[in-house]
């Protein structure tokens, strides 16, 4: 439950005092433990003279980890406002550092803070901020931005800026000031209360003319659009979601096996339905990449994108290459208390120009099957406790058949703790 303390018992904790009428902060957050087991991820091959390979898997292994976040959103008595956000003991994993964690650069840091004013139907923001468009296309992003939000009855319009990188590595562009920006716009229209559709168009403006290595960027300098469009709704008991995403060819910044530019446009989308009986809710997903586009990591199921500990597979979508996908997923609400989901899902890559750098690289991957599930019991208000698990069942790339690469299957399960406060 969101608290609100008065300005000056809140704005002493930043070392400020003001009077207690001038402004009021809310403090709320959330924290997890997750204790985390995978088997056979970790997979090394040493190279044969015949050019078979020998394989050696790490079995099962397993670690705990644990964080806290902290949301500060305080309001100015004129209505400008700051949002920021904490993290605590966010490590990757427990290493029994104890009380020498004090020393870690990431035991206490700041995972967003920026400052906003409204004026008129306007909302003027700067800073670090929190950016979640979708998770096909870009989500929970933390660009430095200046961004405007007009809104007006069921229209909104949100136009942004964004510094990218401001240090080059070259000496003669951070001479000019050469920086990497980007700019956007993100219109949103509320159709009525059951749809809604939403487009981002935005352009990345690179202004650097050399490299790392010093020599001139010519073509391929990772200026150029990427955009999508995505809507959702209901008609009665049925929902529709759908999303067509677009990325150039030089902000996708591709390559093949043979160090050359591929020169393609990456496309992606997919659509999705589900139905509404009640406690159950099966629903139906189709997609599909094209020409190298690679779906947000947050966008996927478990063992197959979601940024989930025991995801297997990254993202939806081939360097270089194509895929698609068609998934069935259920959810089944057992009690107020208790619910169950789960998940059957087939992955197919074409790998055209992909680069297999490395036979243990999961895009060696051609097609893949994945039965996950999961279980939520909420202990209180607040608090639950949630298991997930995931098989990943793939076939290689004929390039490594019979080549001494095995079919095994990938198992990961992990058991969270998380509050809400």
């Amino acid at each position: 439950m969101k608290k609100v303390l008065v300005a000056g018992a809140a704005l002493m904790l930043a070392g400020s005092m003001v009077s207690a009428a001038s402004a009021e902060v809310n403090l709320s957050g959330d924290a997890r433990a997750r204790y985390i087991g995978v088997n056979d991820y970790s997979r090394m091959y040493t190279p044969n003279a015949d050019g078979t390979w020998n394989e050696d898997k790490n079995g099962y292994r397993d670690e705990f980890d644990s964080r806290i976040r902290i949301k500060i959103d305080a309001k100015a008595k004129g209505g400008a406002f700051v949002k920021a956000r904490i993290r605590l003991d966010d490590f990757s994993f427990w290493d029994g550092r104890g009380w020498g964690a004090h020393t870690d650069s990431k035991n206490i840091w700041t995972d967003y803070a920026w400052i906003g004013v409204p004026i008129g139907p306007v909302e003027l923001s700067a800073g670090r901020q929190e950016a979640s468009y979708s998770k096909f296309f870009s989500w929970d992003g933390r660009p430095d931005r200046v961004k405007l939000d007009w809104k007006s009855d069921k229209f909104r319009l949100i136009g942004l800026y964004d510094i990218v990188s401001e240090t080059a590595p070259d000496a003669r562009d951070q001479w000019d000031d050469n920086d990497v920006t980007g700019w956007g716009l993100i219109p949103v229209f509320n159709i009525n209360e059951d749809w809604m559709v939403k487009a981002y168009f935005r352009y990345q403006d690179n202004q650097r003319d050399y490299s790392a290595t010093g020599a001139p960027i010519g073509d391929g300098d990772s200026s150029g659009f990427l955009g999508s469009v995505f809507t959702n709704g209901k008609i009665g008991d049925f929902g529709l979601e759908a999303e067509l995403a677009y990325k150039s060819s030089d902000v996708q910044q591709q390559y093949n096996a043979a160090g050359q530019f591929i020169n393609d446009d990456g496309w992606g989308g997919y659509l999705q339905g589900s139905m509404d009986l009640g406690a159950f809710t099966p629903s139906a997903q189709i997609g599909f990449t094209k020409d190298g586009y690679m779906a947000d990591p947050d966008f996927g199921f478990i063992m197959i994108g979601a940024d989930e500990p025991i995801t297997a597979i990254p993202t939806l979508g081939a360097y270089g290459g194509d895929s698609y996908w068609a998934a069935l997923m259920t959810g089944y609400q057992v009690s107020e208390q208790f619910r169950l989901a789960g998940n059957l899902v087939y992955y197919d890559i074409d790998l055209n120009d992909a680069v297999l750098t490395n036979a243990d690289d999961i895009r060696g991957v051609i097609d893949a099957w994945e039965i996950s599930g999961s279980a939520t019991y909420t202990i209180s208000e607040g608090a639950d406790i949630t298991y997930k698990l995931g098989y990943l069942s793939p076939s290689y790339d004929g390039r490594l058949n019979s080549a001494g690469i095995s079919d095994d299957g990938y198992f990961g399960h992990y058991l969270r703790l998380a509050v809400k406060f």
